[in-house]
């Protein structure tokens, strides 16, 4: 009688088991959906554009009209083009031309480098996350 016992314990606690794990899996998945919503970039609304870690410019993402941004400096040649709330370089001088490459940029907090010719093209907005955050 006792073996019989102690069989139906051993199933009750395989039972409690997977009720724990599947409550544990709602549960994360739950804190990665709301992480998301918390922390997710809020309106992009700025391209913020450096060149050698100075400020070159920052310009409007949802203008009528796109833009065309020719920046020649001493360390090379990039084209930028802002349109439809998007940016991306569209030419570049620089030997890998992965900037190029890379596309377009619409949210807040993305980013466009050339290493090269020491560009970086920045998406700032509403909800953006400051650099202590990182």
């Amino acid at each position: 009688m006792r073996a019989g016992l102690a069989q139906r314990d051993g199933e009750g606690m395989k039972q409690a088991d997977k009720y724990i794990f599947c409550f544990l899996v709602i549960l994360s998945l739950l804190g990665i959906v709301l992480s998301n919503l918390i922390f997710a970039g809020g309106a992009a609304e700025y391209a913020l554009v450096e060149v050698n870690g100075k400020h070159f410019g920052t310009y409007l993402l949802h203008e009528k009209d796109g833009k065309i941004l020719d920046v020649k400096t001493e360390f090379g040649y990039n084209k930028i083009v802002i349109e439809n709330g998007m940016v991306r370089i569209v030419e570049a001088d620089c030997p890998d031309r992965l900037d190029v490459q890379s596309g377009t940029i619409s949210q807040t907090g993305e980013m466009l480098v050339c290493l090269p010719n020491r560009l970086v093209v920045r998406i700032l907005g509403e909800g953006e996350v400051d650099g202590l955050a990182y």
